[in-house]
């Protein structure tokens, strides 16, 4: 949809590669309004504009053997608000006195 191909991708710089991911996100314009939906547009764009509370993978199945990890409260769901949680921490360190200016 983007015009290249992994391979391709693989072979840009990372500064090159970033006209890439302006496209693809720019196909989700006006519909991340939060973080979460920001990540769930990498990860399961299925789920964006649903609520964090929403279930993205279930025991049993593959996608969430590969994601199992993501699961932090192990009751075999992983939601919005678990797959997105460490990108949300990330944010908020980078937003604390001492990460910008």
């Amino acid at each position: 949809e983007l015009g290249t191909s992994t391979a391709d991708l693989a072979a840009m710089t990372a500064a090159d590669q970033m006209d890439y991911v302006e496209k693809y996100f720019n196909s989700y314009k006006n519909m991340l309004e939060t973080i979460e939906d920001v990540y769930m547009a990498i990860l399961w764009p299925a789920a964006i504009g649903k609520a964090n509370s929403w279930v993205l993978f279930s025991k049993p199945s593959a996608q969430y053997d590969r994601n199992s990890g993501l699961d932090t409260d192990k009751d075999g769901a992983v939601t919005k608000k678990e797959a997105a949680a460490m990108v949300k921490a990330k944010l908020l360190k980078g937003r604390a006195a001492g990460y910008f200016g």
